[in-house]
């Protein structure tokens, strides 16, 4: 059944959600819906805004391909080297296996894990 690239979007971020609220994080959404809305996500580039008592995480997600990583370096390598408690994320939902998770660290880039797809 093909589904719309919205329907799709919205499902995977449903799935981020879940996935990080069972791992005890508190998590909003930021991203903005409307016709006239310029500026979609937080600071143009996140969708979730995570926090635990000692942590604060940015997350993009994204499907199936990751977005250009040259902003998401930037702004980690600007805002995450003055504090280290400050996460930036990018979780890209690739079908039928997971997410993949690329961790932004001082300007440099890593590969972190491939969660297992959630049980529904």
């Amino acid at each position: 059944m093909a589904s719309s690239t919205r329907t799709k979007g919205n499902r995977a971020v449903r799935k981020a959600i879940e996935l990080l609220e069972s791992n005890d994080w508190l998590v909003a959404k930021t991203e903005l819906g409307g016709k006239f809305t310029k500026e979609k996500d937080m600071f143009g580039l996140f969708d979730l805004h995570c926090i635990r008592p000692t942590y604060s995480a940015y997350i993009q997600v994204t499907c199936n391909r990751p977005h250009t990583h040259k902003p998401y370096l930037e702004f980690s390598e600007k805002y995450g080297s003055q504090n280290p408690t400050r996460i930036f994320e990018q979780m890209v939902w690739m079908d039928r296996k997971g997410f993949k998770v690329y961790t932004y660290d001082k300007g440099k880039k890593r590969v972190t894990k491939l969660y297992e797809k959630l049980k529904s």
